[in-house]
């Protein structure tokens, strides 16, 4: 979870050809994007119900908010999307929201295109609480299948650091012939010369993005053949200030996650996490950090820089809006997700032994007696006692249980499998195309004792 120029004419020339296919190819998106917008009919979405308000008690004494459950998550890669996805997964599931999700099984709803009504399955009547899967930003389609007080949600991380993750988790040194066998940093290999590794890669690559590249302003919609035009970098910027309520800053995540709370009146149990990263591969490279590869990389990936800058500054500026209390609840928060951790380890590892023992005494008793069936769960709850956070001047008292903390060691890929399972039994008016069509994930931590235990749910054989 948490981890860049030609110098012929030949070589300027052939990038020139490639830049200006590459304009008609975009171009040609936008214009098949139009004419979809204009197809799509406009939502006449309606409420449900009312939500109840719910009261905190803070320094400015007690106050009224209404809970915001409509929001959008545009997850950004390699910046921290994934651990923020569960958090957002687990809030919609115990919410009983209804998300917008990829018919497959990735976490992509069109990306890297612009995403359809082919790339997400419907819902039961029409509505949609939050999407939280990878897409690429669009907000006038967004606006089509969203609630009309839908909250609008980003990540950002630091741009060289994303990077790094990038050339990680999609082994982009293998990718470019000239960097494989690079002992030294290939980040920093990559950047003294970038032009001459991209250029060849965009030439073989029909992709309408690059990975290395301004990655993070291609998920908020920022097309590539303008990434030199200064004007419209500007313009970007601004654009997703007015639209993008809350951008998250990876660097600055308990603070984000906080100012996040305090926006949509949620509950600090509500944005709990497991503190281990999501989607982490380790990085083994020599790295090396030094302020001209900072600029070099700046000078490379302009918009992304330009992008975090204004949102990492953005972030504070709202927090010093915020109460003086503000930097107490931060710290409050991270005390309580240190002592969640301390007492979630001891309580899977209790439910594991747990979870060992009734196997290996059902393995046992089934020898004795082969024709015998035995029902191997058990209550994963009864493995530990529960941990109570005491009530504070920022949230009412709570409890941490084992079954929570299951939830928050949960990896996109489970939560989506849980999701799949519940919307698609909700979906029965849908045609039977549809529904087969759902594609469910591989589970990584649940198993079918633990889904059947916490969820209530059966593990289908035909998982695809």
């Amino acid at each position: 979870m948490v981890t860049h120029m030609a110098s012929s004419r030949m070589t300027t020339a052939f990038w020139g050809c490639t830049f200006l296919g590459f304009l008609v190819f975009v171009g040609i998106g936008f214009i098949s994007t139009n004419m979809y917008e204009d197809s799509m009919p406009s939502s006449n979405w309606a409420p449900p119900h009312k939500m109840p308000n719910r009261k905190f008690s803070g320094t400015r004494g007690e106050e009224i908010c209404d809970v915001k459950q409509n929001f959008v998550f545009v997850k950004v890669h390699k910046a921290g999307g994934t651990t923020a996805t569960c958090i957002f997964q687990r809030f919609g599931y115990e919410h009983n929201l209804t998300f917008v999700l990829p018919m497959n099984i990735n976490s992509d709803i069109g990306w890297p295109n612009i995403f359809k009504r082919e790339d997400f399955i419907p819902s039961a009547d029409g509505t949609f609480n939050l999407l939280v899967d990878h897409t690429v930003y669009h907000r006038k389609l967004l606006d089509h299948i969203m609630p009309p007080d839908t909250v609008y949600i980003a990540i950002l991380r630091h741009p060289l650091a994303q990077l790094r993750s990038v050339f990680n988790w999609y082994g982009l040194a293998k990718r470019f012939p000239e960097l494989k066998g690079v002992r030294v940093d290939p980040v920093a290999s990559f950047l003294k010369d970038p032009e001459k590794y991209q250029i060849p890669l965009v030439a073989r690559s029909k992709a309408p993005h690059t990975l290395s590249k301004n990655f993070m302003a291609y998920d908020l919609g920022f097309p590539p053949g303008l990434f030199d035009d200064r004007s419209s970098v500007d313009e970007f910027v601004q654009k997703i200030a007015r639209e993008i309520d809350l951008v998250l800053i990876l660097e600055h995540f308990s603070e984000s996650l906080v100012l996040l709370r305090r926006m949509m009146c949620w509950k600090l149990k509500d944005i709990l996490y497991n503190v281990s990263p999501k989607n982490l591969r380790k990085y083994t490279k020599p790295t090396t950090e030094n302020a001209s590869l900072v600029e070099a990389h700046r000078r490379w990936s302009n918009v992304d820089y330009f992008l975090y800058d204004h949102f990492n500054a953005t972030l504070w500026q709202k927090i010093q809006d915020e109460d003086n209390d503000f930097h107490q609840e931060v710290r409050h928060f991270e005390n309580v997700l240190q002592s969640m951790t301390t007492y979630c380890t001891k309580a899977i590892l209790e439910f594991e032994v747990q979870k060992r023992l009734v196997t290996r005494r059902a393995r046992a008793a089934i020898k004795k007696v082969p024709n015998v069936t035995l029902v191997t769960t058990w209550e994963v709850n009864n493995a530990a006692g529960r941990q109570t956070i005491p009530r504070t001047a920022w949230h009412d008292q709570f409890d941490i249980d084992p079954h929570l903390c299951l939830k928050l060691r949960m990896e996109w890929q489970d939560w989506e499998y849980v999701l799949k399972k519940k919307h698609k039994l909700m979906v029965k008016n849908g045609s039977d195309t549809v529904r087969s069509a759902i594609q469910f994930n591989h589970l990584k931590i649940l198993d079918q004792t633990l889904l059947s235990n916490v969820f209530n749910m059966t593990y289908e054989q035909d998982v695809q």
